[in-house]
């Protein structure tokens, strides 16, 4: 970069503070001027960066010629490096090494870090193997067969793969080809390549005339390319985009007329019906499709021109390649590894005919580390021990040490890093510096000198080669450095001479590019928490900005008191229209009404007490004024005590005393009950009944777009890219996020958010031409001046068909413009709005309408009234005597119509008679109607300052006037709207605008000395300080003003959202087509993206260019994830790479801010696979003898297509005979070596009962095997083998839903999927999506087709009537128990009631979903609806003989249940179900049939649907896995089971919730798996043999692992080492060392090791919590001290008891463990710990309300 680390990282440092003040803070000054000088403290928004350089690795010179290979495979290595086809003379070692190997026939498995060139360790042995059987066994490669598999773990990366077999095998000038005969011999049979993926062209057991024409118009848009755009043809050719046709026109002529043939000279085969006819050599697929390909007939011809190939000649292996082998993991990679066991059993081929090729850059280093790794190998690959396979990391290159040169500390004091850094003055620097350093030259002639000679020398100096040694392929932060380096410096001083050297390191370059310090600097920034205050105004820190003062402002929620004063401590919120400042609080809403004074609370109960509300408590400034009054809601005066935190709500007699502040509240609570609120606010007077009062906290996407777009542009240019057809100059970002929802909004928002500055920057500057051309140019031919603008900026805005239309425009008014110029005229513009583009309009709306960020809020511009029109109203008015004195009716006249235009724009968005309000629709929501009506009236403000009173002439004549003058009717609404050719914009630097303190509206005049916002006479100029609080939107403009670049930069997503992808219909997928033009390999009129927001996908090596920054929207959940992403960034000649990562405000995230070391340069987790677990060998042995037993009776059929009742009818009698004497050899390749437990019988046994289960099923509900003969086919043999698991389930991936996204003709356009436990949240009608930049509501059920095929063209109704989609639910009233089964339960297995009742609203499980209407819809008209699903739910008990006490334990027994039914439910918002129209489909929440009004079909639909039919719903779907459940059996006498006060007890969940997640922990590192493995969770039950806490533990591969069940006979272990994790910790509740991590987040408030370690004790060994020590009992009381005091209540310690003191009465008072059953004695008062914890108003109502006779206040009311 042209600038060095410390000033990027200062540029973005401030970039990231520039928009919090101006977005969270401008609006309040007071904060602004308190937290400038906190906001650039290290720790507070950034941490200092960490540096790295990338790992060098060795490279061996002639590395092809001097391998260990025979001589002929060195001249074709050699002749393919001479023509350019993918061999390197000089390659690194551990590629010659991984050649070397699989020539001599080892496995090779390559663990390099990333762009260590993994893909050639495999490409190199691949194409050694094809060319050896060539040359030396013409015989046997004159035979089809399948020689290499290359297998992924997802489609991007098979297509990624495909390319490169493109670019090599299929290169557009045949050099490999005449390479490999001149090799081989010139009649050596070409090798040929295909992939076979679900997106391979095209489904089915026979091709289709009607798909293969379909396959030929699309194939042939390439063919088209070449004539038309023969540029982007030749980048297509040389990407590996095109397929590796000999002749694709005659292929396509083949397809045309129904014939997919295969010419001997094509490098690749592109469709499925090629290959099943001519098998490849080189096979690229993913585990899911090679196991469809293992079972069906219709790929046999494939398998068996293999395994007459393999047989063929005893030397023939066949290479398995494993790429991104980390990827596999647990049970999944065990199915995976299980599968690859059944495809040898298939070829009949054992492990010695197979070699196998692993690479990945994610592997542990260390011996212990390498025998894991070696196992996992051995796992995956089949191989019973690791002696053959050659395990390469990659020798790293040593730094060659020589004598070294010290370097005076002096000369780093002198230096001064930013003139290093800065190219204009760096030459002069570096002569500065390295004068008078011995060895170093007297001075420079250039910088390319300077930089050559740094590159050769830099080495030889102490302080440059130990940063570089340090920070060779591992991130050190800068103190490191400093410490390190130059210990015997002070450490300010040694910080700054790091700085100076990372200034130089980067500079050394040799005259050929080659860098010799290429630095990757890893930065970590957050946004603040949320501001939090001393309520006390004298505060010693106190901050003052005009009328307001406030305490010491801190930056996170640590602080209860100040730490400067001791005052109470809250929370600030505000209304962001006017800063307007609140604390945030919660009280007891019983208690503001009976009792004088209550305390206010921090943080809110955790027991849900609807007593309890969040309350916000207005700060008033000292010219606050109470006037305006809501007669329902009153705003009324409180009085806080700063130091006890009580607030007095009645008694007036407070206000003035010493400590005491006083504060305004209200009781409104509509919308939000759990709140007490204003109905408007009380500083601006606006309504806060939509907009509510927000926290400072950092939200959205807004500040990672800032920190991303100026490490965006600060990318030096790529050089040789041309900025017309390029204009970022190939600059590019990659962006991750966690979830494909965050990169799909992050790609939206960034897009909208560059737009939108782009269009602020060409508006400005349009309209400062405009001002400059003269008077009375009018806002109608502002279009015009913008495309002249825009042309010369070289700028194209909007999108589709719009962007097309501006850029003819913006090519029509630059000639326009021109022409004026030459013919020295004043230039018109001949283009007008109405000639704009939709989007053009929209941002005249936003940036003058729109009510947020306009042009008025960032003192920018304005709209005045036509010059001519004022005077004829002013001259109407003179002569009407109406006024007399026209000097001061002019500027009256422009006064007014500014306060009547902001107002009416802001009410009703009336700007602009010929825009639609579809277009306003899209910028803001309108719960009046857009546009003035026709008996419109001034607002009450204007009317007020103008002093008008009813009736009044003056008022009427001024509507009139701008009646006449300035409003146009719409044609379509009939409303009234500003004309835009009767208005005028302003841009006026110097111009003097004024800021309201009232309202904080910033305005361009006043109205007669008022705000005409508002109304306030407190309103001022704005001074420097104000403007500069707008910064962030104005510093832009100025720049461009200034003749910067303005960049658009187009952001697009990278997710699996956009991989849908048919070859019939598209070349590329969405994502493909993005990689494409990230690349910049553009056609026509398509721009390059600038930026991929991606999700995990992006993490592996998907060829996309090389990258100089990465941007991460979070912290990812492990190290592995964080340093693939981080090692994308380092582009080869790039000095300095950027990885910027943006950290949440979560516990993950803020623990990885503070330390990012773990983060940074942690070791990747160990690989492991298990392929020993008996249930996944079952399901193994089943899929293998089920499919050999169907080839045996049915040739011609298979899994997929066979009906289950078919087979359970006429085949499950000679499938049982057949299974029992299928022949079983523990010596089998099948059979992974060390299992002990397989047998024949055992097999047999278990599938017999398993298809007993599954048959009796079938009897019990027929109808969910059989279809309806039309739409609803019979299930497959298949479907309900996987439903059931008794087959692997991880290649068929079942339980899926997609939604689906048409395009206006009714073709599906986007399918995304999600597994079903996530959509039936994520995806739930009301819920809001982002796909490709668009929102879409979620508003009905729909699966594409169904509307054509389904009766009466009612879609929904076969799924509504099919009891495989809507189940009953049967429920228990007393204790919540629920079931799907449809079995007759007469009693709750749970608590034993009777009384059970089917429920209303029945479980749906969805077969698709769909946008509401079936398109997008308007962000600014988005209401979405939240709903969450229910924690996961069994239904069924085990039988009390199955339940077996645990050994050594006193109240725990245990039960394994396979094949457990698991119940995932979502009851929608506020548990109303969701209302589904069962003729269409469309859906959303509610239980009344009107939230469907006005809802179309969720699909395209010619005929409206009236949704007679609907149907009240839950949402949900039931799978099948195994489960280990733990009953710890309650003593109720003993321990707290009961309700306090109708609320569950604290203590109860915290504990079973935390036991179970330490189980769950302790349980995977006894199993050796990850913790994702494992699902964990708990019940509480109660029945007339008491009260019993289950914790169950169940596998999350669905139909199990057998993980569950299998830790079931180290369950007493397993207790004990639980115990021992919770015991062994020293924190206060939990912490990352003991229960907390990535993946429990969510519940990360309920974990408490205490608590859980009680409940073992008890389950284990019947030992109860100990009693508390007076001690820790007056600990634990001590935060509520000083608020019983203030309620007349003194606790004190006398000797070894607490006593409580109130109203003449004393009492005992004993704080007990939470798990006591609560003791009783009218003497005492017994409180628990936990209330004390975690629900303090609760207990101190609760020892408060135990006097009888309180005397000083009045007593809490008891309620218990």
């Amino acid at each position: 970069m042209s600038n060095g680390a410390a000033f990027l990282h200062k540029k973005l440092r401030e970039e990231l503070e520039d928009y919090i003040k101006t977005q969270y803070l401008a609006k309040t000054p007071v904060l602004l001027h308190a937290l400038e000088q906190k906001l650039d403290n290290e720790g507070t928004l950034y941490q200092k960066p960490y540096i790295e350089s990338s790992p060098a690795y060795k490279t061996g010179t002639d590395g092809i010629r001097k391998a260990k290979i025979p001589e002929w495979m060195k001249q074709y290595f050699a002749k393919l490096s001479n023509t350019g086809i993918g061999v390197y003379p000089s390659p690194f070692v551990h590629q010659i090494q991984a050649l070397e190997a699989a020539v001599n026939g080892q496995d090779v498995f390559v663990a390099t870090g990333t762009g260590s060139g993994k893909t050639e360790c495999f490409m190199w042995p691949l194409m050694a193997k094809m060319a050896d059987e060539a040359r030396n066994c013409k015989k046997s490669w004159a035979k089809r067969g399948v020689r290499v598999v290359i297998m992924y773990p997802m489609n991007a990366l098979v297509s990624d793969q495909v390319s490169r077999l493109r670019r090599l095998i299929g290169d557009k000038d045949d050099k490999f080809l005449h390479v490999f005969r001149e090799i081989c011999g010139n009649g050596a049979r070409r090798p040929q390549f295909g992939m076979y993926t679900g997106r391979t062209p095209y489904p089915g057991e026979k091709s289709d005339s009607k798909q293969d024409k379909k396959l030929a118009k699309t194939l042939e848009e390439i063919t088209v390319l070449d004539k038309d755009n023969q540029e982007f043809g030749e980048q297509l050719l040389d990407s590996g985009k095109v397929p590796a046709k000999k002749d694709l026109n005659k292929f396509i002529d083949n397809l045309k007329s129904g014939n997919h043939v295969t010419d001997s000279e094509d490098a690749e085969l592109v469709t499925r019906f090629e290959m099943q006819k001519c098998t490849p050599d080189i096979l690229i697929t993913n585990y899911s499709m090679l196991e469809y390909m293992l079972l069906r007939p219709r790929e046999k011809n494939i398998w068996n021109d293999t395994m007459q190939w393999l047989r063929s000649d005893a030397q023939n292996k066949l290479l398995f390649i494993i790429d991104e082998a980390h990827m596999y993991r647990g049970a999944a990679g065990g199915e995976v590894a299980l599968l690859i066991r059944r495809l040898f059993h298939k070829l009949h081929i054992d492990r010695k005919q197979a070699q196998f090729i692993l690479t990945t850059a994610s592997m542990p280093s260390g011996e212990a580390e390498d025998k894991a790794v070696m196992k996992f190998a051995c796992d995956l690959t089949a191989a019973d021990d690791s002696s053959h396979i050659c395990y390469l990391k990659g020798e790293r290159a040593e730094l060659k040490q020589t004598d070294l040169k010290n370097i005076p500390f002096s000369k780093f004091e002198e230096a001064d890093a930013s003139c290093l850094e800065d190219e204009t003055k760096r030459l002069n620097a570096v002569n500065q510096f390295w004068q008078g350093v011995p060895g170093a030259p007297g001075s420079f002639s250039d910088l390319p000198a300077a930089y050559n000679w740094l590159y050769n020398h830099l080495l030889s100096y102490a302080p440059f080669y130990k940063m570089i040694e340090k920070c060779r392929g591992t991130a050190v932060s800068l103190d490191e450095l400093a410490k390190d380096i130059f210990p015997a410096q002070e450490k300010a001083k040694a910080l700054e001479a790091v700085g100076v050297l990372l200034a130089i390191a980067p500079m050394a370059k040799n005259k050929e590019g080659a860098i010799l310090f290429p630095v990757r600097m890893h930065m970590l920034f957050r946004g603040i928490k949320g501001i939090y205050a001393c309520t006390n105004s004298e505060c010693p820190h106190s901050h003052t900005g005009k009328a307001l003062s406030l305490g010491e402002l801190y930056l996170d929620d640590g602080h209860l008191t100040c730490s400067k004063c001791g005052s109470m401590v809250y929370e600030l919120i505000n209304d962001r229209r006017c800063g307007a400042l609140f604390f945030k609080g919660y009280v007891s809403e019983k208690g503001m009404r009976e009792n004088d004074c209550e305390y206010l609370w921090h943080y809110p109960s955790q027991l849900p007490d609807n007593d309890i509300k969040e309350i916000h408590l207005f700060i008033p400034d000292k010219e606050f004024k109470n006037t305006k009054q809501d007669r329902t809601f009153p705003v009324k005066a409180c009085y806080l005590d700063t130091r006890s935190g009580f607030i007095y709500f009645k008694d007036d007699a407070m206000d003035g005393k010493p400590g005491v502040r006083k504060l305004y509240y209200s009781t409104y609570d509509k919308n939000t009950p759990d709140t007490l609120s204003f109905s408007s606010c009380p500083h601006c007077k606006r309504p806060l009944t939509i907009t509510r009062l927000t926290s400072f906290a950092t939200r959205g996407n807004q500040a990672f777009n800032s920190l991303i777009h100026r490490q965006f542009q600060l990318e030096p240019p790529v050089s040789g890219k041309n900025p017309e057809k390029y204009p970022n100059e190939g600059r590019k970002v990659l962006l991750f996020s966690d979830s494909r929802q965050g990169a799909a909004k992050l790609a939206r928002d960034m897009s909208e958010i560059s737009d939108m500055g782009a269009a602020r920057q060409l508006f400005v500057m349009a309209i400062k031409q405009m001002c400059e051309d003269g008077d009375n140019v009018t806002l109608d031919q502002l279009y015009g001046y913008f495309c002249a603008v825009a042309a010369k900026k070289n700028i194209l805005l909007f999108h589709g068909d719009d962007r097309k239309n501006f850029e003819e425009n913006c090519l029509f008014e630059n000639g326009n413009m021109k022409r004026a110029e030459r013919r020295k005229r004043k230039y018109m513009p001949k283009l007008t709005m109405n000639d704009a583009p939709k989007q053009m309009q929209e941002d005249v709306i936003r940036l003058f309408a729109g009510g947020y960020n306009t042009l008025y809020d960032s003192a920018e511009c304005w709209l005045m009234p036509n010059e001519g029109t004022i005077d004829d109203i002013v001259d109407d008015f003179i002569s009407e005597g109406l006024y007399k004195d026209e000097s001061a009716l002019q500027p009256i006249g422009k006064e007014l119509f500014n306060a009547w235009a902001l107002n009416i724009f802001d009410s009703c968005v009336a700007l602009g008679n010929n825009i639609s309000d579809e277009i306003r629709r899209n910028v803001r929501a309108s719960y009046s109607g857009y546009g003035l009506k026709s008996n419109w009236e001034f607002s009450k403000v204007i009317k007020q300052i103008m002093g008008w009173k009813k009736g009044s002439k003056e008022e009427s004549r001024w509507k009139t006037a701008f009646d006449d003058n300035f409003l146009g009717i719409s044609q379509v609404s009939g409303n009234k709207y500003i004309k835009l050719t009767e208005v005028c914009p302003v841009y006026d630097i110097s111009h003097t605008w004024y800021r309201c303190n009232q309202c904080s509206g910033i305005t361009p005049f006043m109205l007669k000395g008022h705000c005409p916002r508002c109304g306030s006479e407190n309103i001022h100029p704005m001074d420097d300080f104000q403007m500069e609080a707008l910064t962030y939107w104005r510093k832009p403009i100025e720049e461009a003003l200034q003749g910067a670049p303005i960049h658009i930069i187009d952001t697009e997503e990278h997710t699996a959202q956009l991989s849908h992808k048919d070859q019939r219909d598209d070349l590329w997928s969405k994502t493909e087509d993005y990689e494409l033009r990230f690349q910049d390999i553009i056609s026509g009129d398509e721009t390059p993206v600038d930026i991929l927001s991606s999700t995990t996908t992006m993490e592996v090596g998907i060829d996309i260019g090389s990258l100089i920054a990465v941007g991460l929207r979070n912290i990812p959940p492990m190290r592995e994830n964080y340093q693939q992403r981080a090692g994308r960034a380092g582009r080869r000649g790039a000095t300095l790479s950027t990885i910027v990562t943006f950290c949440e405000d979560g516990p993950h995230d803020t623990l990885y801010f503070d330390n990012p070391v773990p983060m940074l340069r942690g070791e990747p987790r160990k690989p492991w696979i298990d392929v020993q677990s008996l249930k996944l060998l079952e399901r193994h042995m089943s899929m293998i003898i089920l499919q050999e037993f169907i080839q045996e009776v049915k040739p011609d059929s298979s899994l997929d297509d066979m009906e289950a009742t078919s087979f359970l009818d006429n085949y499950l009698n000679d499938f049982y005979s057949f299974a029992a004497r299928y022949p079983f050899s523990h010596d089998d390749i099948l059979i992974p070596a060390g299992d002990k437990e397989l047998s024949r019988e055992s097999v047999s046994n278990w599938l017999r009962k398993r298809l007993d289960e599954l048959n009796d099923k079938r009897t019990k509900h027929p109808e969910l095997f059989e279809g309806d003969g039309k739409s609803v086919r019979p299930k497959s043999l298949l479907d309900a083998l996987y439903e059931d698991g008794v087959i692997p389930t991880y290649s068929f991936p079942k339980n899926v839903v997609s939604t689906y996204i048409s395009d206006g003709n009714g073709k599906i356009k986007y399918d995304v999927n999600r597994g079903l436990d996530v959509a039936i949240g994520e995806y739930a009608p009301g819920r809001a999506i982002v796909v490709d930049k668009q929102t879409y509501q979620i508003g009905g059920f729909y699966y594409p087709g169904s509307e054509w095929k389904s009766k009466n063209r009612n879609p929904a109704s076969a799924y509504m009537e099919d009891p495989n989609y809507l189940k009953p639910i049967c429920k228990c009233n007393d204790c919540g128990w629920f079931d799907v089964t449809g079995e007759n339960i007469e009693s709750c297995p749970f608590c034993g009631s009777h009384n059970l009742q089917r429920d209303s609203r029945e479980m749906l499980r969805p077969w698709g979903f769909a946008p509401k209407d079936g398109k997008a819809i308007a962000e600014a008209q988005l209401r979405e609806e939240y709903s969450h699903v229910q924690q996961p739910l069994y239904s069924t008990l085990p039988p009390s003989d199955e339940m077996m006490r645990v050994p050594n334990t006193k109240h725990i027994r245990m039960a394994k249940r396979t094949n457990q039914s698991i119940i995932m439910i979502n009851r929608g918002p506020a548990g109303r179900g969701f209302m589904v129209c069962e003729d269409c489909g469309a859906a959303m929440p509610g239980d009344d049939a009107k939230v469907l009004n006005n809802v179309s079909a969720p699909y395209h639909r010619s005929k409206r649907c009236t949704h007679p039919n609907t149907k009240n719903v839950n949402i949900g779907y039931d799978f099948v896995t195994d489960m280990l459940v733990l009953e710890f059996a309650l003593d109720d006498e003993k321990i707290d089971t009961q309700n306090i006060w109708g609320k569950s007890n604290p203590w109860l969940g915290r504990a079973a919730q935390s036991a179970a997640e330490a189980l769950r922990l302790v349980a995977c590192k006894e199993l050796d798996i990850e913790f994702t493995e494992l699902v964990t969770g708990y019940r509480v039950r109660k029945n007339t043999k008491g009260t019993f806490v289950d914790i169950y533990l169940y596998d999350s591969l669905s139909s199990g692992a057998g993980y569950a069940v299998g830790i079931a006979d180290s369950v007493t272990k397993l207790l004990r080492e639980a115990k021992e994790l919770l015991d062994g910790c020293n924190c206060e509740t939990a912490c990352n060392k003991c229960l907390k991590h990535y993946r429990n987040q969510h519940i990360h408030g309920m974990l408490d090791r205490h608590c859980a370690l009680q409940l073992l004790e008890w389950g284990c060994s019947d030992h109860m919590a100990d009693s508390i020590s007076v001690k820790d009992q007056e600990k634990t009381l001590d935060p509520a001290l000083g608020i019983l005091d203030k309620k007349g209540c003194a606790v004190q310690r006398m000797e070894n008891e607490i006593t409580a003191k109130m109203g003449g009465q004393v009492k005992k008072l004993i704080v007990y463990p939470a798990m006591w059953a609560e003791p009783h004695d009218p003497n005492v008062i017994y409180v628990s710990d936990a209330l004390l914890k975690y629900a303090k108003p609760l207990a101190l109502e609760k020892i408060i309300g135990s006097f009888e006779q309180a005397q000083l206040l009045p007593r809490f009311p008891t309620r218990y």
